[in-house]
């Protein structure tokens, strides 16, 4: 005989545990179905919210690109002339500069103005430009080296050798020491200081031998 014929009629119809869960569950989720629609409908819109984001910022990266080469292109328009590609070519990228765009971008179109006002000989302007990227947070430091270099030489033009010197004692890439060395040892040289400039040129090949200034260097260390 099964144990179903020795239960009673209120244990029969009692529900067992598992189904006591599941009905609460049940009920509990048609009790509360506006406050999990609420939460599903949320993170519905999350999710989406997230991929348009990032669908903009696609979109926007692609735009700015567009945007920089356009103002980029200035500088090699063949139907203008030299004097007019440097000075549309410096006001595009200056434009482009103030806009907002994104910061690297940014960065690039001001070190292309700077070189571009160089080659007008607007040499002030050109540091004045250079400056400013050294100062950006954003900045890599790949760009930030590079304008401590240019800065180096543009200083280094004007004879400003104090100044030209600690712009490139800042230089903090280890792989550009052969460039940083030789440009102390060009001013040292111009300074009239040639033992220093001795040193710097033999540290050079002794460090970096096979630097591409190696050649240059050897050949410059005979006349000094």
């Amino acid at each position: 005989m099964s144990d179903a014929k020795h239960m009673s009629r209120k244990e029969l119809l009692q529900p067992n545990r598992m189904e006591k869960k599941l009905y609460a569950f049940v009920d509990h989720a048609y009790r509360k179905k506006r406050f999990y629609i609420s939460v599903a409908a949320t993170v519905v819109v999350l999710i989406l919210g997230i991929w348009g984001g990032w669908q903009y910022l696609q979109n926007e990266r692609i735009n700015q690109a567009n945007l920089f080469h356009i103002a980029q292109a200035k500088l090699t328009n063949p139907a203008l002339s030299e004097e007019e590609r440097l000075s549309q070519g410096i006001a595009a990228l200056q434009d482009f500069a103030k806009s907002g765009s994104g910061s690297v971008l940014r960065i690039l179109a001001l070190m292309e103005s700077g070189e571009a006002y160089a080659r007008q000989s607007q040499i002030e302007e050109s540091i004045a430009v250079f400056e400013e990227v050294i100062k950006y947070p954003e900045a890599t430091t790949f760009l930030r080296n590079s304008a401590r270099l240019s800065l180096a030489a543009l200083f280094e033009q004007q004879q400003r050798w104090d100044e030209a010197e600690m712009m490139l004692q800042s230089i903090d890439i280890l792989s550009w020491n052969d460039v940083r060395w030789r440009a102390l040892a060009r001013i040292a040289i111009a300074k009239g200081e040639t033992e220093k400039a001795k040193n710097l040129l033999e540290q050079l090949l002794e460090t970096v031998p096979d630097s591409a200034f190696r050649q240059e260097t050897e050949t410059l260390l005979l006349t000094l």
